[in-house]
């Protein structure tokens, strides 16, 4: 099922809207970064990212949240970065300029009947700061990992969902409905939810046009791809090598006998690790300011808009986690970079500040105990952490991560005190990492541990990495930089990786999914039937639990009333279809141009009386199916399984089908 192409259209199609706006964003920009491969792709990611959900919140504030506010204000930030004003010069001005540069462009082009857009409007000159530059092979060696990583971490993902105990559950509908019903309404005091998730699902799929459901399926992937990619990337920030980075990001796609992940959960999207997209590169950030940004005036605003961000997204990384790392970094820099470590913190307290406003007048507007959502969110109600292809069981596996991480961490100290510069990030990240540790061990009632064994997901492979890093410099052989050096370290991670992945990885993964499998053949129904239709020109026929699949999507029927009401509501219809003057007198009567009736050949329910009184439905369905036919109604049967048959009532002809309204 998870390797389908309906589930692949999601991510492939944000892939592609994403090159999209760096491609438009390189034709009508004056100079393009310094920074190239993952040194510029990631901290673009993560700024887009916070920029974008930020905004969107305040779309949602402003009852404004839709796809066409969207897209004009993307077009309108294309037109101003085009237009690159001055805005400490008059602005009439340089408007006035742009309008005739742009008039002259396009005629001298036409007089020459050349392309508006050749090589000249790609190959732009840019910022000077050697810093940041990559040599070639550094740079070639980041396109490969960044190609080939997140592919790893889909496909190991993959492998391990025919565990998966996630899809169709409460769990899952209950999140389809906050994403279907999103609105300032709906968006505050939902106990142990922020909602900006949320917010990112719902955009992802009115941007790539896939329904909510595929967007819902899709994003933990994105999530766990996205994931490996940063934590390579941060790892090689710190340590200046590949071979961490690689160990980083593989271990954190392929060793799940040493990592608190559930892997029978593997396709929840986890707002924790959302959150940790942003929060780890702006971890890294608020240690180099200057890796994302050479204009310091913008560091508190770009820093307030990250932390913003992952307080929308998560208030246990929010609140919890990156106060803990600002001030660690608070106890290295005051000394020397006081100025620039109190806007960084600044920032954070100007952004809790604001979402505390936000909420807190929510709060007194909806009548909601602000408190009690706060701690509500510190809690999770619906994570759990159940580990038992854990090599060891994960309290004796933190203690050893603690002896290895003190151990380290001592050595750290050594490289700090002769090289300062050099060795600070992977110190502040030891400290920051040997702290998670230290807190796994107290007790629930102060913590919640399940949401801690989330954070640890992605800070034990960022350990694992700096780790590595500490032991290739022991070695004076691997010291230089050289390329054979790189090859050496890269190659001997890679194997040890292999080697622990081959013995450690859960027997029950597999590529050959049991496709037939009853909750997957219903998403793949519902996929087709969302995917090919217009909305609410048709309706489903289907169980209850079935019922949120319907909200802004279609109509929805129970078995009952199909059984009970639809055959005597047909013949009415059908006998005055074509009298507009007695259907507009009688609007009850009126059916939707298409119906689609799920019919279940193996259910599986445990309690027997539900079973039965389920079974007894589903053949009265039949029954009514069966009688449609003989009175010559357009029925077929549109979708099949060994489980699942699905058919398709139409009462109006080419009325329903996207295809066919267009075609």
């Amino acid at each position: 099922m998870f390797l389908e192409p309906y589930l692949l259209t999601g991510p492939f199609r944000i892939i592609l809207f994403f090159v999209l706006i760096l491609l438009i964003h390189r034709i009508i920009a004056a100079r393009v970064s310094a920074q190239t491969a993952l040194n510029f792709l990631i901290p673009t990611i993560t700024l887009i990212l916070g920029a974008v959900l930020l905004g969107g919140f305040i779309l949602i504030l402003t009852r404004t949240f839709d796809l066409f506010v969207i897209i004009s204000i993307v077009i309108g930030l294309i037109t101003l970065t085009f237009m690159n004003l001055n805005y400490t010069r008059p602005i009439k001005d340089q408007l006035q300029k742009v309008y005739t540069r742009t008039i002259l462009y396009g005629v001298i082009k036409l007089e020459k009947r050349e392309s508006f857009l050749d090589s000249g409007n790609i190959n732009k000159p840019r910022y000077k700061h050697k810093e940041q530059r990559l040599s070639r092979y550094h740079k070639n060696w980041q396109l490969a990992i960044g190609f080939l990583l997140p592919i790893m971490t889909y496909i190991s993902r993959s492998s391990l969902f025919k565990e998966d105990v996630y899809t169709l559950s409460y769990s899952w509908f209950t999140k389809l409905n906050l994403i279907n019903g999103l609105s300032l309404k709906t968006w505050f005091f939902h106990p142990g939810e922020m909602m900006g998730d949320y917010l990112l699902i719902n955009l992802y799929a009115k941007l790539t046009h896939i329904t909510n459901a595929q967007a819902l399926q899709s994003f933990g992937l994105l999530e766990s791809a996205l994931l490996s990619l940063i934590i390579y990337w941060v790892v090689f920030k710190i340590s200046r090598k590949h071979a961490p980075g690689i160990l980083a990001g593989i271990s954190f796609a392929l060793l799940y006998s040493f990592l608190p992940i559930n892997i029978d959960l593997l396709a929840e999207h986890k707002s924790v690790f959302t959150a940790l997209i942003i929060a780890v590169p702006t971890m890294f950030f608020s240690i180099y300011p200057q890796t994302f940004r050479f204009n310091r005036k913008l560091i508190f605003g770009w820093f307030f808009i990250l932390f913003a961000t992952i307080l929308i997204l998560d208030l246990f990384v929010g609140l919890l986690i990156v106060p803990i790392f600002l001030l660690i970094l608070f106890s290295f820099k005051f000394r020397y970079y006081l100025k620039q470590v109190s806007q960084i913190l600044f920032a954070y307290l100007s952004s809790v500040a604001l979402i505390a406003i936000i909420y807190g007048i929510a709060g007194i507007i909806k009548q909601e105990n602000f408190g009690a959502f706060i701690l509500s969110n510190l809690f999770s109600f619906d994570a759990y952490t159940y580990n038992p292809n854990l090599v060891v069981p994960f309290k004796k596996l933190i203690y050893y991560y603690q002896v290895a991480g003190i151990v380290f961490l001592l050595i750290s100290i050594f490289n700090y005190i002769r090289k300062p510069h050099k060795w600070l990030a992977s110190l502040i990240f030891l400290i920051f990492i040997n702290i998670l540790f230290a807190l796994y061990h107290i007790d629930e009632v102060l913590l919640d541990l399940d949401l801690l064994s989330q954070v640890l997901c992605v800070f034990i492979p960022i350990f694992f990495g700096i780790i590595l890093n500490v032991i290739v410099n022991i070695f004076s052989i691997f010291k230089t930089q050289s390329r054979l050096s790189t090859i050496i370290e890269v190659t001997s991670g890679s194997v040890v990786i292999v080697a622990l992945a081959i013995f450690t990885f859960p027997p029950s993964a597999t590529l050959n999914f049991d496709s037939e499998k009853t909750e997957n053949v219903v998403f793949e129904a519902y996929s087709k039937i969302q995917s090919a239709n217009l909305p609410y020109t048709y309706a489903v026929v289907n169980s209850l639990p079935y019922f949120s699949f319907s909200n802004n999507s279609h109509y929805y029927y129970n078995y009952d009333y199909f059984n009970d009401s639809y055959i005597a509501r047909d013949r009415r219809f059908h006998r005055y279809k074509n009298n507009q003057q007695y259907l507009q007198s009688n609007p009850d009567i009126i059916l939707p141009e298409t119906m689609f009736v799920f019919i279940y050949k193996n259910l599986e329910e445990s309690n027997v009386a539900k079973k039965e009184i389920f079974k007894s439905q589903q053949a009265l369905a039949l029954e009514r199916i069966n009688l449609l036919k003989a009175k010559d109604r357009n029925v077929n049967i549109y979708y099949e399984s060994e489980d699942l048959k699905v058919y398709q009532i139409e009462n109006r002809e080419r009325a329903s089908n996207i295809n066919e309204l267009l075609f």
